[in-house]
């Protein structure tokens, strides 16, 4: 196993640097930060230390703590997600409260959302606007200017809304019961930013693909019912496989035992919509999107706070986070679970985009 150690500082420049090709000015597609993995990593609870880790695929080395070497000063408290919509970035501080949104090709803050209640996932719908789910109970997705950053529209959902997808005219919302219990997905008209329906699906859902049949994979967590520290009552994970055009159900599979005290955040898929990737007790799962098989067996026998499938390549990205006191590592893998590096990023790396 190779394990690579992250960029000096330095390297930032030397990026922005690389990318002026003075031979063809007009060429800046390439330029900057625009192209790549961005790892958000959650820092420690309350210390104000989670930040952003950038990777070129094609490369064995993270510059870390991107956002605070570009603009000096911490990006903040729980990082939770990051999206992108068109030459920007959108950076999701959970505990901090906003967004802060980037260029992508500088990396340099352009603006701050802030304000905000227990906010997640931020999805682009077009060119002008975008996306972001809210609330740790009844929740809400808030539409956002992408050109002014400014919340233009409230819609409301169901429980904790998490992920989001977008599919045709329409967004379906995976409404995760936040700290309580839900089974729904609401759905928008992107149009008329409406909701047009709410689906049933099974317990707490958190996060979405659709397969190369157009057939929407739902991963549920499960419901759990706490009295004080003891589970009173607990539900097996499933994947919820339905049709996104309805909401009809086609199949369920369960994928998680009771009593493992694991409930599945993350789920992918890879870039012939073949293969559906997820993270259970056992570590990462595969299952074809033809299969029905109950309780699969592990691809990768090892614990990930989150992952990600490169869309071209079919590589898989896990994140681990040994601890929330020292750096965390993500671990590449070929399509088969064949480990290819490990790469070191920042405390508690939990989610991964690819651009």
């Amino acid at each position: 196993m190779q394990i690579i150690r992250s960029i000096a500082p330095f390297i930032v420049s030397a990026f922005m640097l690389a990318s002026c090709n003075p031979d063809n000015p007009g060429d800046s597609d390439e330029s900057g930060f625009q192209h790549g993995a961005f790892i958000t990593n959650e820092g420690a609870f309350g210390n104000s230390n989670g930040s952003v880790s950038y990777l070129r695929q094609d490369s064995s080395e993270s510059v870390n703590h991107l956002f605070e070497m570009v603009n000096g000063r911490p990006l903040g408290d729980v990082v939770q997600s990051f999206s992108i919509a068109g030459t920007k970035g959108f950076i999701v501080v959970n505990n901090s409260q906003k967004v802060e949104v980037v260029d992508l090709k500088s990396f340099e803050s352009i603006g701050i959302i802030d304000g905000l209640e227990y906010p997640r996932y931020i999805l682009a719908v077009n060119e002008e606007k975008a996306y972001l789910s809210v609330g740790n109970f009844t929740g809400q997705i808030l539409v956002i200017d992408v050109a002014t950053h400014r919340i233009t529209d409230t819609i409301p959902c169901g429980m904790g809304p998490e992920h989001m997808i977008l599919y045709n005219d329409q967004v379906i919302v995976a409404n995760s019961g936040g700290w309580g219990n839900d089974s729904t997905l609401t759905v928008i008209d992107t149009h008329s930013d409406k909701v047009i329906a709410t689906w049933n699906t099974g317990k707490n859902p958190t996060d979405m693909v659709i397969d190369r049949n157009d057939n929407l994979w739902v991963l549920c967590k499960g419901k759990v019912v706490w009295e004080g520290w003891n589970i009173a009552f607990e539900s097996g994970s499933s994947l919820w496989v339905g049709n996104p055009d309805n909401g009809e159900v086609i199949r369920e599979i369960s994928i998680g035992s009771i009593g493992d005290f694991y409930w599945p955040q993350s789920i992918g898929i890879d870039p012939k919509g073949k293969n559906i990737y997820f993270l259970e007790a056992g570590g990462l799962y595969v299952i074809n999107y033809q299969e029905q098989t109950q309780n699969p067996e592990a691809l990768v026998a090892k614990t990930f706070y989150g992952f990600g499938v490169d869309p071209e390549t079919g590589r898989i990205y896990g994140l681990s986070a040994p601890s929330f006191t020292a750096a965390g590592w993500l671990m590449r893998y070929e399509p088969t679970g064949g480990l290819i590096d490990s790469i070191e990023v920042g405390i508690g790396p939990n989610h991964i985009v690819f651009n």
